[in-house]
């Protein structure tokens, strides 16, 4: 019988979801340090048109949000999952639905699509799927 207490905690194991989470969370982790830290030196290639209405004129602000807002959350999951914390699965799909906001917020203040964007919410429900089906797979 699963307690209150205990309903959001994972196997002891990682498993194959766990271990296709901790990939999923790392590979997501580098690529918002990659674009972070590229938006921060040079804008990546960013176009400048792409900040109108943005209370900024630069590529720098957004670039610290990516590494704040994507690339921590998804690191401190990855090593949550990495060290089979029971609260692994549940900071899993925080990532993963906060990659989808993040994705849904810089839509509606951007105004733009890029091709990454479909990509990348796919990407958090799939994070919020392992994260779910490591949960689900508890004792």
């Amino acid at each position: 019988m699963t307690t209150t207490e205990h309903r959001w905690e994972v196997a002891p194991t990682r498993g194959a979801a766990g271990t296709a989470l901790l990939v999923v969370l790392l590979l997501v982790a580098a690529n918002a340090v990659y674009g972070g830290v590229g938006l921060i030196v040079d804008g990546i290639g960013m176009p400048s048109a792409w900040l109108e209405g943005l209370p900024v004129d630069t590529w720098t602000w957004p670039g610290v949000a990516l590494l704040v807002t994507v690339a921590l959350p998804q690191l401190v999951a990855a090593w949550f999952v990495w060290r089979r914390d029971p609260r692994a699965g549940m900071l899993g799909l925080a990532a993963g639905a906060g990659l989808v906001l993040w994705i849904g917020v810089q839509v509606l203040v951007l105004q733009q699509y890029f091709f990454l964007q479909p990509v990348m919410v796919g990407v958090g429900l799939v994070e919020m799927g392992l994260a779910g089906w490591w949960i689900r797979h508890h004792g």
